[in-house]
């Protein structure tokens, strides 16, 4: 008995609780409404920021948005413009926090706000930037961008959270640029993966992957030599031959080496052959 009591009671606490919330939600959204109804624009203002500081994001989004129009030409105007950038942020909607943040500062390149905007402008590009194996250009708008912030505020005290963000992005082009030229490699496709490859070691003096990738275009060269048809043989194989030399100087204590020799011995009988091919020819 006492336990049904119990239970009975503790249900419709939990009912009036319910009822209250409701009320309460019912109220928020009501209130909301009238806001949007509002024909005020400077009300739905100081309300958007309201929500803005209460982190309720979607509504002073949508309040932000309706005013825009209305408060162009006001002071309000300006801070509407870095709330409604600084909410996309914050809401994860970042291809928008980029846009609006990028027209700020180029709207307003004087104002209190300009240095964290174009700053913003970056990080809602880094934060948009995918995995090594997808496309990059969100990765390569964000570095271009992080290092105009850089170059026009070279004293920022985002300098060095900035040089890690770039680091961090170069690293994932570092990675994607890797992995396309193993997908040449081990597609048989050399042309490519000689391109690749050669790129790579413009791009990335300094990687880790420099020793690898060195001894698989050395490969890929001889393999396009010995495809090559006759009379563009001998140069393949002399370019095969220059390479396994650099290699060696580069890097003489390589676990490639033996390898990297191999290929070399292959390449030298095989010009001695083409050399003798040629002197019976001429003969």
């Amino acid at each position: 008995m006492h336990e049904f009591l119990f239970s009975e009671i503790s249900m419709k606490k939990f009912l009036v609780t319910l009822l209250i919330l409701s009320a309460g939600l019912l109220g928020a959204c009501s209130k909301f409404n009238k806001i949007r109804k509002s024909k005020d624009p400077i009300e739905k203002y100081n309300a958007a920021i309201e929500y803005y500081e209460k982190k309720s994001y979607d509504k002073a989004l949508i309040l932000l948005e309706e005013t825009e129009p209305l408060l162009r030409g006001k002071k309000e105007y300006e801070k509407a413009q870095y709330l409604m950038a600084q909410a996309y942020f914050k809401n994860k909607e970042y291809e928008m926090a980029s846009y609006t943040f990028k027209r700020f500062y180029e709207t307003y390149p004087r104002s209190e706000w300009a240095e964290e905007c174009l700053y913003m402008h970056a990080f809602s590009l880094y934060s948009q930037s995918p995995e090594s194996e997808l496309d990059q250009k969100p990765t390569l708008e964000a570095i271009q961008s992080i290092q105009r912030y850089l170059n026009t505020y070279p004293q920022s005290s985002k300098t060095e959270e900035a040089n890690k963000i770039i680091e961090e992005l170069r690293s994932k082009l570092e990675k994607k640029a890797y992995e396309q030229a193993l997908l040449y490699y081990k597609n048989s496709n050399y042309k490519a993966a000689i391109k690749a490859m050669t790129n790579f070691q413009k791009d990335f003096p300094d990687s880790a992957y420099m020793e690898e990738i060195l001894y698989k275009r050395i490969e890929c060269a001889y393999n396009l030599a010995r495809e090559s048809i006759f009379s563009k043989q001998k140069e393949r194989l002399q370019e095969t031959l220059e390479l396994c030399d650099e290699y060696k100087d580069k890097f003489p204590q390589s676990k490639y080496l033996k390898e990297i020799q191999d290929i070399s011995a292959l390449a030298t009988r095989q010009m001695a052959e083409l050399n003798k091919i040629d002197n019976q020819q001429q003969n």
